[in-house]
């Protein structure tokens, strides 16, 4: 079977072009034209009406697709777990990992597993939740450290820590109620809020929360990293609502306990069951967890 035939169909149905499909795939237009074609002559019918703009995938076109998706995502999960077996090959890793934990997760574990496999290559992709797992889903991620995920019987969580989420402020917007270390959140209706971006996991949130308590937030930066939430926080741009193992870890702010509200996320990492995971992902699995369970605070609670 030639797979990069499935990939030329997948490409044109994709892009719904030809031109287009040929560009991404590196190749001319007239030879993606004719190996189309040819397919459809071996096959007895047409993938594509070329009739319509754009160009639409015929009936045994649709058909086509589903299997040739099968087919090639069948093809990946075997060479991955071949790959287990192989100690030839550089060790290639592709992680996700939510925006807000990456910078605090994966350093100093990185670092030592360099430094033990040191021709081994890391490929960090920061992503929303639901991009991560959809990712992992698609096979473009080994494994990702994010929200524990519902799926149990595809996936596999390894639990990381689980974090309350709070009111993340500085010294020019003291919070009241030293003494319970609460707030409620309805008093913050008017302060200037900080934000992850959008369908981020804390973006969400803080909007949910905001509006179960009667108002939405005044946000005056939104940010893609949390690094950077925090120290617009630390600099009193605004509050923002934030795990309080990160407010711990950071230092050079306060925070708050929601009244009343009691938001938790448990963050693992997570990775499908029919994948194998090569000695090399386990060893930095491993060193993670090893790290969370040495530096972090407020954990497991």
């Amino acid at each position: 079977m030639n797979y990069n035939i499935l990939r030329y169909v997948l490409a044109v149905a994709e892009e719904k072009n030809f031109t287009r499909a040929a560009k991404k795939l590196y190749i001319s237009q007239p030879s993606l034209s004719q190996i189309i074609k040819s397919e459809e002559e071996k096959l007895g019918f047409l993938l594509f009406d070329r009739n319509t703009s754009p160009i639409e995938l015929t009936d045994g076109g649709r058909e086509y697709i589903l299997w040739a998706q099968n087919i090639l995502s069948i093809r990946e999960k075997m060479n991955r777990r071949l790959q287990c077996f192989s100690s030839n090959k550089a060790p290639v890793i592709r992680l996700g990992i939510l925006p807000e934990c990456s910078t605090f997760i994966l350093a100093s574990p990185l670092k030592l597993f360099l430094e033990k496999n040191p021709d081994a290559f890391v490929q960090i992709n920061e992503l929303s939740s639901n991009d991560l797992h959809a990712s992992l889903e698609n096979g473009e991620l080994d494994f990702i450290i994010g929200l524990t995920h519902t799926d149990t019987y595809k996936y596999c969580n390894e639990p990381l820590y689980n974090e309350n989420i709070v009111v993340a402020t500085s010294s020019q917007y003291p919070l009241i109620d030293e003494i319970t270390r609460e707030i409620d959140l309805a008093q913050l209706s008017n302060t200037p809020f900080v934000t992850m971006n959008k369908n981020q996991f804390l973006f969400n949130l803080t909007h949910d929360l905001c509006n179960r308590n009667g108002f939405v937030p005044k946000t005056v930066v939104e940010c893609y990293n949390l690094e950077t939430a925090i120290s617009m926080v630390q600099f009193g741009v605004g509050v923002s609502l934030m795990p309080d193992l990160i407010c711990n870890i950071m230092g050079g702010l306060d925070y708050f306990q929601i009244k009343d509200e009691t938001p938790k996320s448990q963050i693992s990492i997570v990775y499908a069951k029919d994948i194998c995971l090569d000695n090399s992902s386990q060893q930095l699995i491993n060193l993670i967890k090893n790290n969370i369970n040495e530096n972090a605070v407020n954990m497991n609670k």
